[in-house]
C-alpha cells in the first residue's frame, strides 16, 4: 500500500472509529455504571444509562444523554439530563455531538463534560467544558485553539492524558502545516483551572508515536542543523536516506522546525517549511 494513504488510515483511525462508534450506537443499553471515582476519560454513548458522582456530594446522578442528526439540515441535536430532568440542550451545525466525562482537577470535587460537534472526517467544533453543580450545568468554558493558542490552528483534536491538577494534554491533528513532513500528530498541554483555561507556555512540542514511527525517504540531500535556527550544521541526509521526525520547536517569532532522526540516531532540526526533501508524506484533508 502507499505509504502516504497508509498513514493516513493509521492516524485517522481514531476519529473514524469513533464516529462510526457514535453513529451506530444502541438504542437500547441495559448496563450501567456506578462509581464515585471516574476511571480516566468516558465517551457518552447515544442512549445509554450512566452513574457518576457529579459534584462530589456522595451521590451519584444518572445521566442520560440523547442525541439526534436532521441529516437534510445538517443539524444534530443534544439532550441531556441529569436525574430525569433536561438539563441541558443544544442544536448546532454538524453529524454528531461528542460528550466526555473526566475529572480535571481532583481537588474541587467536581467532574467535568467536554462537549464538541462532530463534522466531516473526524473534524470537531463548538467544543466547551462544562459541570453540574447538583441542580444545573454551569461554567461554560469554550476550547478554541487558535485562540487559546495564538498560533495553532486545526479541527481535529482530542483529550489524551490528565495530571489532575487542571493541566491536560491534547492530541492535535496538524496544528501548522509543514511542507517539510506533511501532516502530523503532536501533544499540546493546556490547563483549566478556576474556570479560566489556558494553554501551557512552551516551545517544544512531542509528535505522537503514529507519526514520529514514520518512515520518510529523502529525494535529495539537505543539511541538518544541531539547534532549530542555527546555522551549524551536524550532519546531511543523503538521497534515498530514511529518517524520522518526533519533535517540533517554534521559535519567538512563530517559525516551526522539525527534529529530525536518522538511521543511525543522530538528531538535528530542519525548517517546518522546507519542500520536495521526501518521496512521501502523510496528507489528508
Amino acid at each position: 500500500m502507499n505509504p502516504r494513504y497508509s498513514n493516513y488510515i493509521k492516524s485517522a483511525l481514531f476519529f473514524i472509529t469513533l464516529f462510526v462508534s457514535l453513529i451506530m450506537a444502541p438504542k437500547v443499553y441495559q448496563a450501567s455504571e456506578t462509581t464515585k471515582e471516574l476511571d480516566g476519560i468516558k465517551t457518552l454513548s447515544n442512549d445509554t444509562v450512566y452513574y457518576y458522582d457529579l459534584n462530589g456530594d456522595g451521590k451519584t446522578e444518572k445521566i442520560l444523554c440523547k442525541i439526534t442528526v436532521n441529516y437534510d439540515k445538517r443539524k444534530t441535536t443534544l439532550k441531556l439530563y441529569i436525574n430525569d430532568a433536561l438539563s441541558l440542550s443544544k442544536i448546532e451545525d454538524g453529524l454528531f455531538f461528542l460528550v466526555t466525562i473526566l475529572d480535571l482537577d481532583k481537588s474541587d470535587n467536581y467532574l467535568d463534560f467536554f462537549i464538541s460537534t462532530t463534522m466531516e472526517s473526524g473534524c470537531m467544533d463548538n467544543s466547551f467544558f462544562t459541570r453540574y453543580d447538583g441542580t444545573k450545568f454551569l461554567d461554560y468554558v469554550t476550547f478554541d485553539i487558535k485562540t487559546l493558542t495564538k498560533k495553532f490552528d486545526s479541527s481535529r483534536y482530542y483529550i489524551n492524558k490528565l495530571n489532575g491538577d487542571g493541566k491536560f494534554t491534547m492530541v492535535i491533528d496538524t496544528p501548522i502545516y509543514s511542507p517539510a513532513i506533511g501532516c502530523y500528530f503532536c501533544y499540546v498541554p493546556f490547563r483549566l483551572k478556576d474556570n479560566v483555561l489556558s494553554a501551557i507556555t512552551t516551545n517544544t512540542y512531542t509528535l505522537t508515536a503514529d507519526s514520529s514511527n514514520y518512515k520518510y525517504k529523502a529525494v535529495k540531500s539537505f543539511s541538518v542543523y544541531k539547534k532549530a535556527g542555527s546555522k551549524n550544521v551536524v550532519y546531511k541526509v543523503k538521497k534515498s536516506d530514511k529518517v524520522f521526525f518526533d519533535k517540533m520547536y517554534i521559535s519567538k517569532s512563530g517559525k516551526a522546525y522539525f527534529r529530525i532522526i536518522n538511521n543511525k540516531g543522530k538528531k538535528g532540526w530542519i525548517k517546518s517549511d522546507q519542500e520536495n526533501l521526501f518521496a512521501e508524506c502523510p496528507a489528508w484533508g
